[in-house]
């Protein structure tokens, strides 16, 4: 069997990294025996010609994307693009902006066949075997997709507790020295999961509210494999990297331990950080931190922390504290005020960093 999978074009005034999701993907369809190509159009033109090209040159029976709110147009049009030229071709798409819109996506794009709810390896792992028995559908949790005029959804699949049984991402699948040219960090995770409440993020209903963690040996194996492609700054993309400050500590000691040398960016939240993890990751190679903030939540009636927290005069000096502890540690706070637009105060509006959420 043969998958492509599709990497839709994304702004590069973004600095995406190679798409770490989707190399995820593939890891998981090749342990389950396909033969993978990923067709990246972050980093090299799409054109409708350019991809029947492809298409025809590898002749896959599948094929995927994946796709967030911002890309899913040029996702999904690349989907009907490929089955214009090949119906025969049975399209999937994943990601975050199908898996809270699957009914608007299946009604309006009737070429995608398939949408993998949530997190996407077991669901793969067990689809391939049985892709082409649509009755096998419904016993598979995780998946959507058309029956008889109607929407399906089969049930909820469990979020993937063991998370050191994935295979590593594909990235021999990815032109990274493309990205390596471009200058762009690569990412990884060290984690899937998040415990807090932030009204303005969607990534707990992808990846749960649990943290659950990848073993730190592990993790710095993979970044190693990363330095070898040469590339030297990697982000770690997990929702909140210091929520566990004991393998903050585990990791940053491994890395040193080593004697690696790059540079890389986290994750963070004000209260779950100090002048000791700061000190920690600073000497493993930390140079940037970023974190997120909205200082109207309590005016929404939802809080992205909990009201007790922000209640505290001690938490709420503790920003101003932890931006003295950067400055002293010599790594760069990034930080995002998330406004709803509609009330938004006129100087929120007129500022050239304020990020918008609707």
């Amino acid at each position: 069997m043969k998958i492509a999978l599709i990497a839709p074009p994304y702004p590069l005034e973004e600095a995406p990294s190679p798409p770490l999701g989707l190399a995820y993907v593939a890891g998981a369809c090749e342990a389950a025996g396909a033969t993978v190509r990923i067709l990246d159009y972050i980093v090299r033109q799409y054109t409708r010609t350019k991809i029947e090209e492809e298409l025809t040159a590898f002749g896959p029976d599948i094929i995927g994307t994946t796709a967030v709110t911002m890309n899913f147009d040029a996702a999904v049009g690349i989907i009907e693009d490929a089955k214009r030229h090949n119906p025969a071709l049975i399209a999937i798409m994943g990601g975050p902006h199908v898996s809270f819109a699957v009914k608007e996506t299946l009604e309006g794009h009737p070429l995608v066949d398939l949408i993998i709810l949530g997190e996407g390896e077991r669901t793969l792992s067990e689809l391939l075997p049985v892709i082409h028995d649509r009755q096998a559908w419904h016993a598979i949790p995780g998946l959507a997709f058309r029956e008889g005029g109607r929407t399906v959804k089969t049930a909820p699949r469990p979020l993937i507790e063991d998370l050191d049984s994935l295979p590593l991402p594909a990235r021999h699948l990815l032109p990274m020295s493309r990205y390596q040219a471009l200058g762009f960090p690569v990412s990884i995770i060290t984690s899937r999961g998040c415990p807090n409440r932030c009204i303005f993020c969607q990534g707990r209903r992808m990846v749960g509210h649990k943290v659950r963690f990848r073993s730190t040996t592990l993790v710095v194996d993979e970044i190693e494999q990363i330095l070898a492609y040469g590339i030297d700054r990697i982000n770690i993309a997990d929702d909140l990297f210091t929520a566990n400050k004991k393998r903050v500590r585990a990791f940053c000691e491994e890395i040193r331990r080593r004697g690696l040398s790059f540079t890389w960016s986290a994750f963070s939240r004000v209260n779950t950080i100090d002048a000791e993890v700061l000190t920690l990751m600073r000497d493993a190679g930390c140079d940037s931190v970023s974190f997120r903030r909205s200082p109207a939540a309590r005016r929404w009636g939802s809080s992205p922390t909990p009201p007790s927290w922000w209640a505290c005069p001690e938490n709420r000096t503790r920003p101003c504290r932890t931006a003295r502890i950067w400055h002293r540690n010599w790594i760069y706070p990034m930080v995002t005020i998330c406004w709803p637009p509609s009330q938004a105060p006129p100087s929120a509006r007129e500022s050239p960093t304020t990020t918008w959420k609707s």
